[in-house]
């Protein structure tokens, strides 16, 4: 043991003596960097201005450790919304707390204008679609709002879950003010869905619809419920042989309460003819149905979209990657495969 301490003489012991210095510098610095964090979250003594209408979130917030994509207004300094309000000194927010406040200025703003009540669906990551809380948080707003209220809904989803859709179908076909989807980047699916319940459609210029046909059991319903025509009984396991009548079902379904709910602004024939043909009409399920396309099937729809719209619609920021050092031993051995980076801390997200 002595001679192994002695053995590393004056240059090793102060490279350990370097290393340990460094460690400890780190922590420092971490520990001083998520105390700065936890200042930033305060909320800054600016008063907002009072909505003319109650505005509506339905972003559901995804679990920790999903990081989300950067978007403007985010970083820490004072912005200008392009609704005339003024500044928003960001300084003392964190950058998903400023774009927060951005987002929820721009709505008010947008609210304010249109004199209606505005809704969000805006889902950006991929584990973040319309479910149940989604269905609670729409039902809740339209419920509440005047009777003859113009609804203003702003789209920004990947789709979701059936049931949770024809809730908030079912609470737009109930409000008798006019109701008016806006759909700045994408509202596929159980997206397209909610937009056709409204009375007008206005799309960004290269936004995008898609096909409404249900997928099951992560496979597209119109095709897995063909199996049993393709296939005899005796080739087809009981597994999917379920999954098959399963699939029948919820196609019936899509059929009966798409066309219940589709708004008669979009039945040019007063048939069920367009939602028959979003749901078996041969497309992927992740078909772009640009503006164009959309007018040609006679929805009512139109391309002015708002600047306000694509503001709100704006991703939250990316985190920033945290350095991790550790004190283990990593050396690859031979013939072994290189071990993997550690992944970078994720950042909480706003709801």
């Amino acid at each position: 043991m002595v001679s192994v301490l002695t053995g590393l003489g004056v240059v090793g012991w102060s490279g350990i003596a370097a290393i340990f210095v460094l460690l400890a510098g780190l922590t420092v610095w971490q520990q001083s960097r998520g105390r700065s964090d936890d200042d930033d979250v305060m909320p800054i003594p600016v008063p907002l201005p009072t909505p003319a209408k109650p505005v509506a979130s339905t972003r559901k917030a995804p679990p920790a450790g999903v990081a989300m994509a950067g978007g403007p207004g985010t970083d820490g300094q004072a912005t200008m919304l392009n609704d005339g309000s003024g500044p928003i000194d960001h300084s003392h927010l964190s950058p998903w707390e400023a774009h927060k406040l951005a987002v929820e200025r721009r709505a008010e703003a947008f609210a304010k204008q249109r004199g209606s009540v505005v809704l969000k669906v805006i889902h950006h990551e991929f584990d973040e679609y319309v479910d149940g809380d989604t269905a609670i948080e729409a039902i809740d707003i339209i419920r509440t709002a005047p009777a003859d209220a113009q609804i203003d809904v702003i789209l920004h989803t990947p789709g979701g879950i059936a049931s949770a859709t024809q809730q908030i179908l079912h609470a737009l076909k109930n409000h008798k003010g006019k109701k008016t989807a806006f759909v700045p980047y994408r509202a596929k699916s159980a997206g397209t869905m909610i937009a056709l319940a409204c009375d007008e459609i206005v799309m960004g210029s290269s936004a995008v619809l898609g096909p409404i046909d249900p997928q099951y059991a992560w496979m597209p319903a119109p095709i897995l419920a063909e199996l049993t025509q393709q296939k005899s009984a005796d080739r087809i396991s009981d597994e999917m042989m379920i999954l098959s009548k399963m699939a029948q079902q919820a196609v019936t379904e899509a059929r009966r309460f798409s066309c219940d709910y589709i708004n008669d602004a979009h039945k040019t024939d007063g048939t069920c003819d367009l939602t028959n043909d979003l749901i078996n009409g041969g497309r992927n399920h992740d078909y772009p149905i640009l503006p164009e396309e959309a007018q040609k099937f006679g929805c009512n729809i139109t391309t002015n979209m708002p600047d306000l719209v694509f503001g709100i619609c704006q991703p939250p920021p990316k985190d920033d990657p945290v350095l991790v050092v550790s004190m283990f031993n990593t050396q690859q051995k031979e013939g072994e495969a290189p071990a993997p980076a550690p992944a970078p801390t994720k950042p909480p997200v706003f709801r």
